[in-house]
C-alpha cells in the first residue's frame, strides 16, 4: 500500500466516516489513529490469524490479519493508523486485514 492510497476514500459511499474508535459503527468506515495494547497469533479455523488490541482515548478495537501470525512492527506501545470497514466478533469491534501505517517513534 503507497501512502497516497491511505486515507483515499473514494472507494466508499458518500457519509460519515468514523475517526475514533468509540465513534464505530459495524458496517461503516473507520480511519483511526491508536497505540497497540496487545498482539497475539490465535487458531482460526483451518489457519492462522494474528490479532492486535488498538486503543485510543474513546475506546478498543480487534485489528484482525487472516492467514498471518505476525505483522511486523506490530507490538504494544506501536501507534498505528488504520483504515477499514467495522465489523464485529462477538461483542468486540474489528477490523479484519485493515490498510495500515505505522507511525514513527518520537
Amino acid at each position: 500500500m503507497s501512502t497516497s492510497e491511505f486515507g483515499d476514500v473514494g472507494r466508499w459511499e458518500k457519509g460519515d466516516i468514523a475517526h475514533e474508535i468509540g465513534s464505530a459503527v459495524p458496517r461503516k468506515p473507520l480511519i483511526a489513529r491508536g497505540a497497540i495494547r496487545s498482539t497475539e497469533s490465535v487458531d482460526m479455523g483451518d489457519g492462522w490469524c494474528f490479532r492486535c488490541v488498538l486503543a485510543d482515548h474513546t475506546g478498543e478495537l480487534y485489528l484482525l490479519f487472516m492467514g498471518r501470525r505476525e505483522v511486523a512492527g506490530f507490538r504494544p506501545g506501536t501507534i498505528c493508523t488504520v483504515q477499514g470497514t467495522v465489523g464485529k466478533d462477538g461483542d468486540t469491534l474489528t477490523l479484519w486485514n485493515p490498510l495500515y501505517r505505522l507511525e514513527p517513534t518520537e
